[in-house]
Formats: C-alpha cells, structure tokens, sequence
C-alpha cells in the first residue's frame, strides 16, 4: 500500500464513521434497560459482547487473552456471553467497531493515533505491547552489527511505506534513507532466505522464528533497544462506549487480564487453547509468538497499563518521520482509569 493509499484508507475510515454517526442520530433509542438487572445470587447481569481481533487467529497475547478467559469461564465468571470473531483484512474490525457490531477489537497504538488525527471516535482501553512489533533482521554472518552497519546495504520495507521505525532506527545509526538501498517487499521472507536483501523487515514475535527455522540464523534489531519510542497492540473500544458503559469495559477487561494472567502461568495450556481457533498452524511457532508478546508486556504496576509520557513519545517519533501528519491529544487516545482500577499496588489484579 502506497502512503497515498494508506491516507485514503484512512479518509474512507473517517466518511464511514461519519455515516455511522448520521445513522445513529435518526436511530430510536430504546428506553428499557432490563436486561441488566444483577442476579439474585450477586453475579453481575448478563451481557452479550462481540470481540474481534485484528488479525486472522494466532497467539498475540490480547488474541490469547480473550481465548483463555473464553475457555476458562472468566467472562461467563463476569456475566459475559463473548462472541469471538477475526478481522478478514481491509480494516473490517475498525469499521465494524464504528457501527457499533463490534465491541471491542485490536489494533497497534500507532494505527490509533493515525486513526484519532483523523477524528475517528475509538480509544485504547489497555495497551499490551510496552514496545512496538515492527523490526528488522540480517543474517547473522552479515557482519551488520548495528544500524551505522546499514549503510550502503538493501533494506526492505513493506506495504508500500517506509515505516517510521526504519527511518528512526537509521537515524540512530546517523544515517538517512539516502544512505541505505531501499527494496519494497512483500510479506513471504523468501526474498531475504535467498539472499534478495539484505536487512528484512519483519513481526518481531513471530518472523524471526520462521525464518531460522528456515534455516537462515538471524541478527535482530529492535528499534526500541536504540531508542526510538514504540509501543504496539491495543484493545480497543468505540468512544462511546468508553464513556457510557465503563461497567462493561471493567468486566471485559479483568476477565482478559485473568486470560493473560492464566496464559502466563500456564503458556503450553494457553496454545493449546490458541491452536482451536488457529487451525493448522506451528505450535512452535504459536509459542515463541505469545511469549514474545508476554515479555514484550510485562510492567511491575499491571499488564496493559501505560504511562501518558510512553504516548506522547510515540506521536513525537511519528511526526518526526513522517507517519502523521499533524498532532492530536495523544493521551486522550487511551483511557487508564478503568485498566489502572483493575491492579492492586502490588501490580496484581483485584479479586472481583
């Protein structure tokens, strides 16, 4: 996808959520609420929720936390009937958030800031990824042993658009895109095994096992080990729902941390439980992915917390390199109070 493209899709985004919007304004809003009355015996009134991930099915550990609350009962333990379902790509789980036949999804917090600069109403709700999934890697008797090393090599980029985290990264070796050859790629790494380039860019949780499982050993450079300010997957709510139901956001919230907390305890267990809906794919695989992931998330005050500083470092590394266009409320794009509730002093979930 070129940046033109990108920007369109975005604009498309923006036209829905304004259709969306003019729709729910004509709507009839019905007056009765009955259907959440506790239960007499103190379990918290039934509610259906639709979550749909961002992606096809695989072990990102938000994937994985709504998996394992499903299986392990926590959602029906907080009076949840959760229907679990995956995005089919072009942005299907951002445009069924905005009708509102979504109620919770994923998405990378770079994506969310793009998506509020645009004015589409959806907020974070956690933020799982404490560092962004976007690297790279090169062989590793390449002889590159740092990003200076970059200079004069063919560096790959993907979808069309020279990421930000290329262009921080090769400043943090003092180099620029004039100083490397840049290759657009796909998303199959046999470009890289067969020596087409020679850095790839890749999903730090799950591309470096493919590839040396390949047989290709590999050197991996994470931009945010050089500085630069990444954060990565969300879960992600419309803003009024946010605003208007934060009841049903804290019950989503803890079961899925319950998930991430069970997952973590028990990680065989929690891809086993990934592999029902991830039909036919690479245990292994699916394994160094979620625990990539859960590394990738771990804080001593929570999972799925953030500070408003790790915000705005993400947008000031955005707009220095050309992923948004101009400045928004960055932290406004998340809302801790319900997630920062869920955790004890000690970093632990509240018991219910």
């Amino acid at each position: 996808m070129t940046l033109p493209e990108g920007r369109a899709m975005r604009r498309s985004l923006a036209l829905f959520a304004l259709l969306v919007a003019l729709l729910a304004a004509f709507a009839l809003v019905g007056c009765g609420d009955d259907d959440r009355a506790p239960e007499a015996d103190g379990t918290p009134a039934s509610r259906h929720v639709t979550f749909m991930a961002g992606f096809r099915a695989q072990a990102n550990l938000p994937f994985v936390a709504v998996y394992v609350a499903q299986a392990k009962g926590y959602f029906a333990d907080e009076g949840l009937e959760v229907d679990i379902r995956h995005s089919s790509g072009q942005d299907e789980h951002l445009k069924l958030l905005l009708a509102k036949e979504v109620d919770f999804t994923t998405g990378t917090a770079a994506q969310l800031l793009a998506r509020r600069a645009d004015g589409l109403p959806i907020r974070a709700v956690a933020l799982f990824g404490q560092r962004g999934d976007q690297g790279f890697v090169v062989r590793a008797d390449s002889g590159i042993q740092r990003p200076a090393d970059f200079a004069g090599k063919t560096v790959g980029f993907k979808a069309g658009v020279v990421p930000a985290e290329l262009k921080a990264l090769l400043a943090s070796g003092g180099l620029s895109e004039k100083d490397v050859k840049l290759q657009g790629v796909g998303f199959d790494p046999r470009v890289f095994i067969e020596g087409g380039l020679d850095v790839y860019p890749v999903f730090l949780s799950n591309e470096p096992y493919a590839i040396r499982k390949a047989g290709v050993d590999v050197r991996v450079f994470d931009p945010a080990d050089y500085g630069v300010a990444t954060l990565g997957l969300t879960f992600l709510a419309h803003e009024d729902t946010v605003r208007g139901d934060p009841d049903l956001v804290r019950r989503f919230l803890r079961a899925s941390m319950r998930g991430v907390e069970y997952a973590a305890a028990h990680v065989d267990e929690a891809v086993d439980i990934t592999l029902r809906y991830a039909n036919g794919a690479d245990p292994g695989q699916q394994r160094y992915l979620l625990e990539t992931d859960l590394a990738n998330a771990r804080r001593a005050d929570g999972i799925g917390r953030s500070s408003p500083e790790q915000w705005d470092a993400l947008q000031a590394t955005l707009l220095k390199f050309g992923a948004l266009d101009h400045a928004t409320d960055a932290r406004a794009a998340i809302d801790t109070s319900i997630i920062d509730g869920l955790y004890g002093a000690d970093g632990r979930l509240r018991p219910r």
